[in-house]
């Protein structure tokens, strides 16, 4: 899990400059987010940044935590399918993921600009680390459901081929927009999972 100082400030203001840096974001990426340009987009002063957060990278990574938590929540309100199998559960959280909402260029921007971001930088590279994990518990957990017991041990394969597709889907999404590519691939997770752990 991540660690973070204790948050100065209120929670609400915290907020506030975190929605600010995630439409800077979206707009300008990692590159151009600045102090100002958060400060700017949030109305208010630049001290109100120094004061609730303990420096930029800080306020990137609560932007970056947003900007997933909203897209895993977009995939868990897709799981209410009464009489779903525990296959067909993971076939919508794993197709959440490439809904329109979560296919917008902006957020592409966020999820790539947080990959290249992480790479030289160890508090984004820890953001994206505890990011992976919430995933990657999540979708263990669908696995789980659906996996006969004596199968257990072979989960961690199953999840590590799964998010490894998610990541290469979201890259090549971002260069080709195919549907059928993402269809395809998705449908091949979930038959894996199927003849793996069922």
């Amino acid at each position: 899990m991540i660690e973070t100082p204790p948050p100065r400030g209120t929670e609400a203001r915290r907020r506030e400059i975190t929605e600010a840096a995630l439409r800077c974001l979206e707009r300008h990426g990692h590159a151009g987010l600045t102090a100002r340009r958060v400060a700017a987009e949030a109305q208010m002063s630049l001290g109100h940044i120094t004061y609730n957060f303990s420096g930029m990278d800080e306020v990137l990574a609560a932007a970056f935590r947003l900007a997933m938590t909203r897209m895993q929540e977009q995939a868990e309100a897709r799981l209410n399918l009464p009489g779903a199998t525990h296959a067909e559960r993971l076939d919508a959280f794993l197709r959440a993921a490439f809904a329109p909402e979560s296919l917008t260029p902006e957020l592409l921007r966020v999820r790539i600009d947080l990959w290249a971001a992480a790479l030289g930088n160890p508090v984004l590279a820890e953001t994206e680390r505890a990011l992976n994990a919430v995933w990657r518990a999540r979708v263990s957990e669908l696995l789980e459901r659906m996996c006969d017991p004596w199968k257990a041990d072979r989960i961690p394969q199953v999840a590590n081929l799964i998010l490894a597709t998610l990541d290469g889907l979201w890259l090549d999404w971002a260069r080709r927009s195919d549907d059928e590519a993402v269809k395809a691939a998705i449908d091949g997770c979930v038959t894996f999972a199927k003849l793996r752990l069922g």
